[in-house]
């Protein structure tokens, strides 16, 4: 009985590791501001220097239907806010959606007149969906007495590196469905 416990166990962890690590972001285009012309011009730059993209992820444009609408464009057409070749179409409804579906930059614009020469463009750097290793904090140094001169930053509880994030604890999710792995074909 306790073996099929212990097997249970493990079956719900590597499923729950394999669920958080995969999850996806779905980022609100501006925040509270949504899709509209902005106050400033450097608003969307803005927004999307505070924001980590990947393959999977989703742009959610929040606009009035009939006000507004949003189209993925070129850099040439990002920069000139030309709208006579949408890539994929122009999205009307709002709120629309919009998969990120490949790495690399990606260059979305209103296509209302005016909208885009006012600000309301916004350009991304999408990364792929596997995250890079995360670099480990230097060690801390220790003095004669052996205690710690220095240590790591406090973490602010949010970001793609926080401990909040499912891909945070990646390698400690494997390593520890490892180990249970390893711990339940022992006990068989």
């Amino acid at each position: 009985m306790a073996k099929v416990v212990i097997c249970s166990v493990v079956v719900v962890v590597l499923m729950v590791s394999a669920a958080s690590v995969s999850a996806a972001t779905t980022h609100d285009v501006g925040g509270s501001t949504g899709w509209t012309i902005p106050s400033d011009s450097k608003t969307y730059t803005n927004w999307a220097a505070g924001q980590t993209f990947r393959v999977r992820d989703s742009l959610r444009f929040t606009f009035p239907t009939g006000s507004h609408n949003v189209m993925e464009v070129s850099k040439s057409d990002y920069d000139s806010c030309t709208t006579t070749a949408p890539i994929g179409g122009t999205k009307t409804t709002g709120p629309a959606t919009l998969s990120l579906s490949t790495a690399g930059m990606h260059y979305y614009i209103c296509g209302f007149p005016q909208h885009c020469s006012a600000g309301q463009k916004l350009s991304i750097n999408v990364l792929s969906s596997t995250p890079s290793k995360v670099p480990s904090p230097p060690p801390s140094t220790t003095e004669a007495a052996g205690g710690p001169t220095s240590a790591p930053p406090p973490s602010t509880g949010s970001g793609p590196n926080s401990a909040s994030s499912p891909l945070h604890g990646f390698g400690v999710v494997a390593l520890s469905s490892v180990v249970l792995g390893v711990a339940a074909l022992l006990l068989l």
